[in-house]
Formats: structure tokens, sequence, C-alpha cells
């Protein structure tokens, strides 16, 4: 009788520790969700996506946050995503534990006025803008070459200058559209200042609504 009980007594113990090592096993580690709303542009070309950013089992960091079109059509003319002092990147926020944070992302239709970003003016639409500048410079120079007296300058300068203001016109853009419909925009949530080589993400997908008609500087491949 003692016999069979060794046995008994070794399974009993054997089940406990075994669930032991499994409840050890699935502690849920710190992290964080984000989630957000869809939003619909509205005719003067603003547009703002709400989302909040939720500490889940006491994380505590810094947080960027920011987001783009998934899959947008191809030549397709879409809003920008949080585009802040001449470029679209994520913004940081600090997440308490258990705590929550939210926020807007901006969608513009339009970027300040020229003179144009750098990068847009160094990707023209259809090459415009760079083929007048380069006209206008070669110009400059033939009449240079051509005409030493001082009376020409004048008329060089604002051949010149009016060329280069057709470039820059061409690269800023002018008479197009938003191209209309419902687009998928992911919204990206990025652990950052971390050296524990833990690197968290999260991100949710929202619908963002154009309605036909707004007025935009954009090209048609927005970053």
């Amino acid at each position: 009788m003692q016999m069979r009980r060794v046995p008994v007594l070794f399974g009993i113990f054997f089940a406990i520790n075994s669930g032991s090592d499994c409840g050890r096993a699935q502690v849920a580690l710190p992290s964080f969700t984000i989630s957000a709303s869809s939003a619909t542009m509205t005719a003067n070309g603003a547009g703002a996506i709400a989302w909040t950013l939720t500490s889940v089992n006491g994380f505590a960091g810094t947080v960027g946050v920011g987001c783009g079109p998934a899959s947008p059509p191809a030549g397709a003319i879409l809003p920008l995503c949080d585009y802040t002092g001449g470029a679209v990147a994520q913004q940081p926020y600090t997440l308490a534990a258990n705590g929550a944070v939210t926020g807007n992302l901006n969608l513009v239709a339009n970027i300040p006025p020229c003179p144009c970003p750098v990068k847009l003016l160094l990707r023209p639409r259809r090459g415009g803008a760079e083929s007048l500048a380069l006209l206008a410079g070669t110009l400059l120079l033939g009449l240079g070459l051509r005409r030493r007296t001082a009376r020409w300058l004048t008329p060089m300068l604002i051949a010149a200058g009016a060329l280069i203001g057709l470039a820059g016109i061409g690269a800023c853009g002018g008479g197009n559209t938003l191209t209309p419909g419902t687009f998928a925009y992911t919204i990206t949530a990025d652990q950052t200042g971390t050296n524990s080589g833990t690197f968290l993400t999260s991100n949710t997908t929202v619908n963002v609504t154009v309605p036909a008609g707004i007025a935009t500087n954009l090209p048609s491949s927005n970053p």
C-alpha cells in the first residue's frame, strides 16, 4: 500500500510544479496599445485623426506616434498626415505607467506657399521645374557671354528671374485636387529612447474620407 502512495505523491508534486511554471510563463510583459478614429477631410483641406495611447501592464516610457497611407493607389494625391515644420515624422509622447495619452494627427491638403520645401524642389512634377531652372541658367550664361555691356544686365536678370519663378510655381503645384474616396491610413506607435534591447510597437488602421473638389498643391506621390 505504501509503495503505491509514492507514485501518487510524485504525480501530485509534478502537477503542482508544472502548473506553477505555466503560470510564470504566462505573465504578461509591459506594453502599450494605440487606437484611433476615422476622419473626413473638410472642404478647406483640413482634418484630424484622434488617437489614444494606452499603457498595458505598467508600461512607462516615450512613444512616437505617426501615420501615413496604408496602400495608396498609384498616382493618387492624398492628404499628408501630421505635416509640421516642413516634415512628416513621428511625434514623441510620454506615457505613464497604466496611464493614457490622447492627441490628434493633422491631415493637410496644402503645404505653405513658395518658397517650397527642398524635397519638392528636388522632385518636381513631370520635370517641368527642373527644366525651366536649367533653361534660366543657360539663358543667363548665354546672354552674359554674348553681351558684355552693362545695359544687358537688367534684361538678363529679369528673364532669368521670370523663368526661375515659373519653375517655383511648377514645383509648388497649383490647380490640382485631392483624389476623392475613402483610403486606409496606418497609425503607428513606436517605443523610443530605450537601451534595454526591447523595442515595442503597436499600430491600427483607420479610414480617411476625402470629398471631391479639395484644392491642393501636393504632388501625386506623397511621402
